[in-house]
């Protein structure tokens, strides 16, 4: 979305969010837009035309008084047959107006399939530029944002934004059929018709502050629906410590309370629309009855013109009716698009530079920090602050200091998520900066904590990291993450290793993960906390991976397992976001 768009949807009301929905909607589709522009048109000279037919047929099939000539559809339709050397007949009457029948009905067709799929496409287009922008954001523009309302953003408002878009091409739709009929009915008695637009234009007025009410209603809906998808994840995250807690009941009240507050604000919109309906559906019959009777007592009109009267308004009545439901509707959706269009703007504005071309950066002699400092926006103090130190292109650096010492920041810094606000952060003497860092990030890999796994097998997990990596290049480094166990599994590779993971042990992911980081053949690998979860004996497998990797790559390890520092070649000690101690272990450095 333009800026344009993003201060249209960022701020005023429903009319220029309503544009800027619109001509996103366009410029997704130009062409299928123009072709269902294309459909629309049709549909509505073959509505005018069919409409016109009705007084010819009445004439011809002698339920009209023959010497009504006064009627102006009647003349122009006899001149348009003289005009061609035809004579008005029932049975060519019946076969042009079954000929627009047909021309209509196929241009309804094609509007509705090519509509479905417009409406779905725009849909997918928000979904993948948001889901994009998020990929493509800066990592320090995304660790203050709920995970859960990026979810919400992508699922619930994409789907409402497709919603939104549908209307829209309906109202589109009904518009036409509505000008259409309103047209004919002006051709045939222009002062009757005149009274029923000044009706219609009353109502409308009278539905500006439904349409108000409908968008607020959208607005809360949106904000609760984001409240509630949080809800959801935070009980899903932490589910395995709430049931040890025995805290489901409260989880369970927590979630019911805004549920209920979600389903409020859809029964209010509901209440709404049906009492819209009913309110209009009373206004519109007396608004007919009205005109009926000022059709035969004050303008007296012919039979013929009374009975096309009569089938127009019985037509446009509906018409209008769902014209103000669709745009209520459509009023009702338009803050899920503006949250989409946001978001999406807001994201964007945090993307990474470009990446620099060409394959990851290669690591001779290893990685330098000089003075790096690094401080968190709206951050009271600096995360990290005047540290230099070095790790060796082919040796392991240990990482320890108390929680909040800066462990994490570091980590971020080297694997090229954070940029250095201070001081610089070099590879083989290249400034970790800008369009380098995402280059540098095709040479590292990370093993979290708590390794995530997909809902796929040990191979899927595994191509996920190198999607062309063969079953031996798997093996071989299942072999140096001391992963043998696979084979050992009901299928081996095959073997599906449930939800994140759940089917296999800690130190069994822990493992699978560091052979999926190992299959990237970084020149920088970065462990957190690998054995901070394990026992004695996963430790001590952890520990032999170390081992087979020196020489390798560079590996970093935050860790504060004994074992763990005594394998490092060098251990870094952090307290408060500075380098209080570093040093070569078994050399008498400063540890």
């Amino acid at each position: 979305m333009s800026a344009e768009s993003a201060r249209a949807v960022g701020g005023a009301g429903a009319g220029r969010e309503a544009w800027s929905l619109a001509r996103d909607l366009a410029a997704a589709a130009p062409a299928r837009c123009a072709l269902a522009a294309l459909l629309l048109l049709t549909s509505g000279v073959t509505e005018a035309f069919g409409l016109l037919m009705i007084v010819p047929l009445l004439q011809v099939a002698g339920l009209v008084d023959a010497g009504v000539g006064a009627v102006p559809v009647v003349e122009a339709a006899g001149r348009l047959a003289a005009s061609l050397g035809m004579q008005l007949s029932l049975p060519g009457v019946l076969a042009v107006f079954l000929l627009l029948a047909a021309v209509r009905a196929v241009a309804a067709w094609g509007r509705g399939a090519l509509t479905a799929r417009l409406r779905l496409e725009f849909a997918d287009r928000l979904r993948n530029r948001l889901y994009a922008a998020v990929a493509g954001a800066a990592w320090s523009a995304l660790l203050g944002r709920r995970r859960s309302d990026v979810q919400h953003a992508l699922t619930d408002s994409v789907a409402r934004v497709g919603g939104a878009a549908f209307q829209l091409l309906q109202l589109a739709v009904g518009g036409m059929l509505a000008a259409v009929q309103l047209a004919v009915a002006l051709a045939v008695s222009p002062g009757v018709s005149s009274v029923a637009v000044g009706a219609g234009l009353a109502l409308a007025a009278i539905g500006r502050p439904l349409l108000r009410r409908s968008r607020s209603l959208g607005q809360q809906l949106t904000v609760g629906g984001r409240v509630l998808r949080g809800h959801v994840v935070d009980f899903l995250d932490g589910l395995k410590p709430a049931k040890a807690h025995g805290a489901e009941a409260l989880h369970i009240a927590r979630f019911r309370r805004q549920a209920a507050e979600v389903r409020e604000r859809q029964a209010a919109f509901a209440t709404l629309n049906a009492a819209t309906s009913a309110a209009l559906r009373f206004a519109a019959a007396a608004a007919l009855a009205a005109l009926a009777w000022y059709a035969v007592a004050r303008a007296r009109l012919a039979p013929a013109e009374l009975a096309l009267l009569a089938v127009l308004f019985a037509r446009v009545v509906p018409t209008a009716l769902a014209l103000l439901q669709r745009a209520q509707a459509f009023a009702n959706a338009l803050p899920a698009y503006a949250e989409v269009a946001s978001l999406t703007d807001e994201l964007r504005a945090a993307a990474e530079p470009e990446s620099a071309p060409g394959p990851g950066l290669a690591l001779a002699t290893g990685i330098e920090a000089r003075g790096l400092g690094f401080v968190y926006p709206d951050a009271q103090a600096a995360a990290l602050s005047d540290i230099s130190f070095l790790v060796p292109a082919k040796g392991i650096v240990a990482v320890t200091g108390p929680s909040g010492a800066g462990k994490t920041t570091l980590a971020e810094l080297l694997l090229g998520l954070l940029e250095p606000t201070e001081g610089s952060l070099l590879a083989d003497g290249v400034p970790l900066r800008g369009p380098d860092l995402r280059r540098w990030r095709r040479s590292t890999a990370y093993v979290p904590q708590d390794p995530f796994l997909l809902l796929d097998s040990v191979r899927g997990n595994l191509a996920l990291a190198r999607p062309g990596a063969t079953e031996a290049d798997m093996r071989q480094a299942l072999r140096l993450a001391s992963a043998d166990f696979v084979g050992a599994l009901e299928r081996g590779l095959d073997t599906v290793v449930g939800d994140r993971g759940g089917r296999l042990s800690g130190g069994e992911r822990q493992r699978v993960a560091l052979a999926a980081a190992l299959l990237r053949k970084p020149a920088l690998l970065v462990l957190d906390e690998p054995t901070g979860q394990l026992d004695a004996a996963n430790e001590r497998r952890i520990v032999e991976s170390l081992r087979r990797l020196r020489g390798r790559a560079a590996v970093v390890v935050v860790t504060h397992s004994d074992a763990v520092l005594d394998e490092a070649d060098r251990v870094l000690a952090l307290r408060s976001g500075r380098l209080v101690a570093a040093g070569d272990c078994g050399t008498g450095g400063d540890l």
